[in-house]
């Protein structure tokens, strides 16, 4: 299958999302195996709901038809209606994961023509679904600064306008969640080692930091008695690419 939920749903979209609509439409094809519809990820069944014909002007969950809505984690649900009467195969608790068939296009609810109508909801608000029909989720990614003064600061999330230290107060060690870090030690002049992801912190305490290294993320640092430097973004662990200036003490970090 191209792509998550219907295979190639990108290319069958008949709605969009917006003005008005809340998720996206995607067409049936002749090809019964094209209309086989999957969980886009993986994540427990919060509601499932079958038994239901057409239903013309019917309005609220009614309107949905057959539907599924999955629980993703971090926020994020999904939701899979008017799916054809009889075809749901998952209930209420069911763990799934991105290869599980949960039902196929139908003409369930308040429609006009069979079809199937993708929502995703963040943190209970609806967003445009349409990046996902391709893509995982965005995770959710945690850091945090440890500095001589406050010590451990407390945990920033990623992807906000929020930043992990204290303007002009060198920082010691970082942890973050889910990637790779690496630090240059300022007065040892060498790079620390690599640390997994959620195994430990990067840094020495005691000794400032004056490079910063994230696999897979994209991220800036801030210099003590200085500025923003511009984003590094998503070097591995194979590139020369970093945060920072040898020699320049480091006093924030900020992740997006």
């Amino acid at each position: 299958m191209t792509g998550r939920v219907v295979n190639e749903a990108d290319k069958r979209i008949t709605q969009a999302f917006g003005k008005g609509h809340t998720g996206v439409d995607i067409g049936w094809r002749q090809n019964e195996e094209d209309n086989k519809v999957f969980a886009h990820s993986a994540g427990t069944v919060i509601t499932a709901v079958d038994g239901k014909d057409t239903t013309p002007g019917s309005r609220g969950l009614a309107s949905y038809g057959n539907y599924v809505d999955i629980d993703h984690g971090n926020g994020y649900v999904t939701r899979y209606a008017h799916l054809r009467k009889g075809s749901v195969r998952v209930k209420k608790g069911d763990k799934v994961d991105k290869n599980t068939l949960i039902g196929i296009i139908g003409e369930s609810g308040n429609v006009t023509g069979r079809h199937l109508h993708f929502e995703v909801f963040h943190n209970k608000q609806r967003i445009d679904p349409t990046p996902y029909l391709n893509e995982d989720f965005k995770q959710q990614v945690w850091y945090q600064s440890y500095d001589n003064v406050y010590k451990w600061n407390p945990n920033v999330l990623a992807g906000t306008n929020e930043y992990a230290g204290n303007f002009g107060i060198a920082i010691e060690a970082i942890y973050v969640d889910r990637y790779r870090i690496r630090v240059h030690d300022k007065k040892k002049n060498e790079w620390l080692p690599w640390v997994d992801k959620r195994s430990d912190y990067a840094g020495n305490i005691g000794n400032a930091i004056d490079g910063v290294q994230i696999e897979g993320a994209t991220y800036r640092v801030h210099l003590r008695n200085g500025g923003w430097l511009s984003w590094v973004s998503k070097v591995d662990n194979s590139s020369n690419g970093y945060a920072g200036i040898y020699g320049r003490e480091i006093d924030a970090l900020q992740i997006r």
